[in-house]
C-alpha cells in the first residue's frame, strides 16, 4: 500500500510541473511507468503525452496496459479509439466509442466523435443520429449542471425539483441520482443516501468515484465491515486512486485496526490535497493507541498546513494533557476576531479557548468561550429537546418481560456499560478490560441498529418497536443475538466475555434484556452537576445534541435517572449501579463489587488499569492511562455561578455537594 501511494505522490508531482516541455514530461513519465508499470494513471498520462507527440504506437501500448487491467476505463477506451482512428481503422474506433456511449450516454465527446467518424466513412444517417443525440445529451447535462449549481449554493428545494424532473424523463441518469443521494444526506436521511448510491453502484460498478461515495455511505450507516470490503474491491480495480484510502482508513479505525489506519494517514499526510485533515486523523489514531506526544505533533502539523481548521485546536485541547501557550491563545483569539473561519471551526476554537483558560484557572473568561461555543452550535442546529423516556417506560413494562422471560439468546458473553457520556464509563471499562477474562472493544452501535431495524419493521416510534418485538418469536430473538455476536466477533480477542460501552444504550436496556436475558449491565453515574458540566464543555463529533444547552442537559439527566429507576423496577437486581465518586474514593472496594456482579475472580491487574495498553477511542483516553485521581470531581464548582440553568432543573431531585 505504501509503495502504491508513494508512486502516486511521485506521479502527482510530475503532472504539476508546468515548466516541463512535452518531450521532458514524456521522458519523466516513461521513467515513472518503468518503475510503476501497474499504475494506471501514470500509463494514461504517458499515453496521452505520446499521443500529443504523435507517437501513436507507444501511446497505444500504454492504453492497452490500462485496458488489460481496467477494460471499462472510459479514458483508455476513448483514447485508444482516437489512436486506431488516426491509424486508419475508423470502423473499429466507432465500435469502441459505441461501447462507451451505450453505457455512459452523458459523455458528450462520445457523440461528437461518433458524428465525425460516421461522416468520414460516409454514413450520414448515423452521423445525424449521433448529432441529434449530442444535442439531447447537452440539454440533459445542462439541467444536471444547473441542479449541481443549485446544490452548491445550498438551494436544496430547487435542486430537488430539477433532479425529479430529470429522473422523470431518464430514471437512471447518474448525475441526477448522485445529487439525490447528496440531498438525502443533507436532510440526515443516511439510509436513503445509501439506497440511492447502491443503485448508482449497480449501474456503474467500475466507477471509482461512485464506489468511494458508496463506501462513505456505508460508513454513515455504521457498516464498517461492508465499507472496508468495498474499499478493497475498489483498490483491486484501481490501487492508485488516492481517494479510496481515507475511507479505508476510517473503516479500519471503526474496526479497531489502528496500526494499518495510521500507516495510511502517515503516507497521505505527506502529499494528499487535504494534508491537514490527514494529519488530524493520524493524530486521532495516535491518541487512541496511547501515543499522545505523537498526536500533539500531528495536530500541530495540521495547524501549520491549514490554520483555519478549528478541529486541530480542539483536538489539542481534548487531549487533556496539552497546555496552550500565551502566543497560541492570542492566535486563536485573533483567528476568531478576523472572521475568516467557518462557523464550525469558530465553535471548535471557542471550545479550545474555554479549555485553555480553564487550565489557567481563568474561570469566568473560560466559561464565556464555552458558552459562545455551545450557543453557536445550538443555533446552527436549531435543536429542540424532546423527551422519549415515557414512551419506553410504557413499552417495556413488567408484563412485557414476563411474556418474554423464555426468549432470547443464551449467551452470557456481553457486558454492557451504560450511563451518560463523561461520567466515568471509560474508567469502568478500563478496569474490567484489564481482567484476563474480559475483552475491551469499542462503543459498538449494533444494538442501536437492531432497534432501528425493528422500529422500521413495525412502523415509526417506540410504540411501533413494541409491535415489532411482540411479533418476534423466540427463535427470531435468538437470531438477533447471533447477529449482534457476529458483529462483535471481529472486535474481540479470545476472552470469554467482552464489553460493549455505548453510554446511550441505557435507552435500549429493554431490548438488550429481550435479546440477551443473561447479559450484565453496569450503569455508571456521576454527580449530576459534575456530569452536566463535563458534557457542556465537550464537543461531540456526533450525537449528544442535548449537551449544548444547560437546561437540556438537566432535563436529559432527569429523564435518564427516571428511566433507570424504571429498569430497576421491572428488572430487579439485574443492573449494577456504580457511582463515579465512590469508585474513585475506594477503587478496590468498588472494583470488587463490579467483578462480583460479573461473576469474575479478583485480579490485581484491575487495580492497575492504567497499565493496560489497549486502544481507547473515547475522550477519556489519556485520563484512564493514569492512576486513579480525584481532582476532576469538584471541577464543576469553579463554574457554579454560571450553571443556574442546569442546577435549577436538577436540584429538586438530587442533593448537591
Amino acid at each position: 500500500m505504501q509503495k502504491i501511494l508513494q508512486s502516486q505522490k511521485d506521479h502527482r508531482s510530475l503532472i504539476n510541473l508546468p515548466s516541463l516541455s512535452s518531450a521532458e514530461l514524456e521522458e519523466k513519465l516513461r521513467i515513472a511507468a518503468d518503475e510503476n508499470p501497474q499504475n494506471n494513471q501514470i500509463q494514461l498520462a504517458l499515453g496521452n503525452i505520446c499521443f500529443l507527440n504523435n507517437k501513436l504506437n507507444d501511446a497505444k501500448r500504454c492504453f492497452e496496459i490500462v485496458l488489460k487491467k481496467l477494460p471499462t476505463s472510459i479514458d483508455a477506451i476513448l483514447s485508444f479509439a482516437k489512436i486506431i482512428h488516426a491509424q486508419g481503422d475508423t470502423e473499429e474506433a466507432i465500435k469502441r466509442i459505441l461501447s462507451v456511449a451505450t453505457k455512459r450516454p452523458e459523455i458528450e465527446e462520445c457523440w461528437q466523435l461518433l458524428a465525425d467518424y460516421f461522416a468520414q466513412i460516409g454514413d450520414d444517417a448515423q452521423s445525424k443520429k449521433a448529432l441529434a443525440q449530442l444535442q439531447m445529451v447537452k440539454i440533459i447535462n445542462a439541467k444536471v449542471a444547473e441542479a449541481q449549481e443549485c446544490f452548491a449554493h445550498e438551494n436544496y428545494q430547487k435542486t430537488d425539483q430539477l433532479v425529479r424532473l430529470i429522473l422523470d424523463k431518464i430514471p437512471n441518469e447518474i448525475g441526477a441520482l448522485q445529487l439525490m443521494s447528496k440531498l438525502a444526506l443533507k436532510a440526515g436521511h443516511v439510509e436513503d443516501h445509501l439506497f440511492v448510491l447502491e443503485k448508482c453502484k449497480t449501474l456503474r460498478p467500475d466507477d471509482i468515484e461512485i464506489g468511494v461515495a458508496y463506501a462513505n455511505a456505508l460508513m454513515y450507516n455504521k457498516k464498517a465491515h461492508e465499507a472496508l470490503s468495498e474499499c478493497q474491491r475498489l483498490i483491486e480495480l484501481a490501487p492508485e486512486e488516492i481517494e479510496i484510502y481515507p475511507v479505508k482508513a476510517a473503516a479500519l479505525i471503526s474496526l479497531s485496526h489502528y496500526a494499518e489506519a495510521a500507516d495510511i494517514y502517515t503516507v497521505l499526510a505527506d502529499f494528499h490535497e487535504q494534508r491537514a485533515l490527514c494529519f488530524l486523523r493520524l493524530g486521532n489514531v495516535q491518541k487512541i493507541i496511547g501515543r499522545a506526544q505523537s498526536a500533539v505533533e500531528s495536530f500541530k502539523s495540521a495547524i501549520a498546513v491549514d490554520p483555519l481548521i478549528g478541529e486541530s485546536y480542539w483536538n489539542l485541547a481534548n487531549l487533556k494533557i496539552y497546555l496552550f501557550s500565551n502566543d497560541e491563545i492570542k492566535n486563536m483569539e485573533k483567528l476568531i476576531d478576523e472572521n475568516k473561519l467557518s462557523e464550525q471551526s469558530k465553535i471548535l476554537i471557542q471550545f479550545a479557548l474555554g479549555k485553555a483558560l480553564e487550565d489557567r484557572q481563568q474561570f469566568e473568561e473560560s466559561f464565556s468561550y464555552y458558552k459562545k461555543a455551545n450557543d453557536g452550535y445550538s443555533k446552527s442546529r436549531n435543536y429542540q429537546y424532546i423527551s422519549q423516556h415515557k414512551a419506553l417506560i410504557n413499552v417495556f413494562d413488567s408484563e412485557y418481560f414476563s411474556q418474554k422471560k423464555t426468549f432470547g439468546h443464551s449467551s452470557h458473553e456481553p457486558i454492557f456499560i451504560v450511563g451518560l457520556p463523561r461520567s466515568g464509563s471509560t474508567l469502568v471499562e478500563q478496569i474490567l478490560s484489564s481482567h484476563s477474562q474480559v475483552d475491551g472493544t469499542i462503543e459498538m452501535t449494533e444494538i442501536v441498529s437492531i432497534a432501528r431495524d425493528l422500529d422500521r419493521s413495525g412502523g415509526r416510534g417506540p410504540g411501533q418497536l413494541l409491535n415489532a418485538l411482540n411479533n418476534l418469536s423466540s427463535e427470531e430473538c435468538a437470531r438477533l443475538g447471533e447477529r449482534y455476536l457476529a458483529y462483535a466477533k471481529p472486535l474481540r480477542q479470545n476472552a470469554p466475555f467482552f464489553i460493549d460501552k455505548l453510554p446511550a444504550n441505557f435507552h435500549h436496556i429493554g431490548l438488550i434484556k429481550t435479546v440477551f436475558p443473561h447479559a450484565k449491565i453496569i450503569d455508571v453515574r456521576r454527580n449530576p452537576m459534575g456530569s452536566g458540566w463535563s458534557l457542556y464543555k465537550h464537543f461531540f463529533a456526533e450525537g449528544s445534541e442535548y449537551s449544548y444547552d444547560l437546561a437540556h442537559i438537566g432535563r436529559y439527566y432527569n429523564d435518564y435517572i427516571e428511566l433507570m429507576a424504571h429498569w430497576d423496577e421491572v428488572l430487579p437486581g439485574q443492573i449494577l449501579s456504580v457511582t463515579y465518586e465512590e469508585l474513585v474514593a475506594d477503587l478496590e472496594l468498588h472494583t470488587q463489587r463490579i467483578l462480583d456482579y460479573c461473576g469474575l475472580e479478583f485480579e490485581p491487574c484491575c487495580l492497575d488499569y492504567h497499565k493496560n495498553t489497549r486502544a481507547v477511542a473515547t475522550p477519556s483516553s489519556e485520563q484512564v492511562r493514569k492512576p486513579i485521581y480525584n481532582n476532576a470531581i469538584d471541577q464543576w464548582k469553579n463554574y457554579r455561578p454560571f450553571l443556574a440553568p442546569l442546577e435549577d432543573i436538577i436540584i429538586s431531585k438530587f442533593p448537591l455537594v
